[in-house]
């Protein structure tokens, strides 16, 4: 059965098939995207690193700018003064070092843009849920294990939903005390549900404009 609470929030107190206690210990990131349709959750990818907030005017100072062109201007000298050889030694070490830590913020800043991009393109597709609570790790590792299932059809589009619906209340913080409610509701319908598509598919039901528990609820008793 599925109870109505004081605070408008439903609570499945009974699921057909459902098995209470079941484990889902996948691990996980600690984000992931929830895509706009029924799909595989997406990892959020990383941002730049631990020197993503640094500018790189910051990681160019004036000893680099002198050794750089210290190495330069005796390197010069050897060439076209005819001095000993074995400066040639010392300038290329210095114009090695002056000019290493630009190279290298120039590439922490190449990569930085370039996950930034990737980020910005990957959180497009869908909407950010942080997992970081247990109520909802139980309900992304139940639409995982339902995800894979064959034959899924309508009860993937439910448990779809399901975490649809949890993303959008959250906006990708972890649930308050007053929303675990909310979360576990939907961990245990959907955890119901991919128990029972392990067995086989179920048969599809008018579920138009109805919540993810629901519908859930209605392929469960209806199969």
């Amino acid at each position: 059965m599925v109870e109505i609470r004081p605070n408008g929030h439903r609570v499945v107190g009974e699921f057909p098939g459902f098995r209470p206690g079941l484990p889902n210990n996948e691990i996980m990131a600690s984000q992931v995207i929830v895509p706009h349709r029924p799909g595989p959750l997406v990892d959020v990818p990383q941002d730049g690193g631990p020197a993503a907030d640094e500018p790189p005017s910051r990681l160019i100072g004036a000893p680099e700018a002198v050794l750089a062109a210290g190495g330069g201007i005796l390197l010069g000298a050897v060439l076209l003064t005819g001095l000993p050889g074995w400066l040639t030694v010392i300038a290329v070490a210095c114009l090695a070092l002056g000019l290493a830590l630009p190279a290298h913020a120039a590439l922490l800043t190449a990569m930085r843009r370039r996950a930034d991009r990737r980020r910005r393109e990957a959180l497009g597709h869908g909407t950010l849920l942080d997992v970081s609570d247990s109520s909802v790790r139980r309900l992304v590792a139940a639409y995982g294990r339902l995800e894979r299932t064959a034959g899924a059809g309508m009860g993937r589009d439910a448990a779809h939903l399901a975490l649809a619906e949890v993303a959008g209340m959250l906006e990708g913080r972890p649930p308050r005390d007053a929303e675990r409610e909310y979360v576990i509701a939907r961990a245990e319908a959907v955890s119901a549900l991919a128990d029972r598509l392990a067995e086989g598919p179920v048969m599809p039901v008018e579920l138009a404009g109805a919540d993810s528990l629901a519908r859930i609820k209605a392929l469960l008793t209806e199969n």
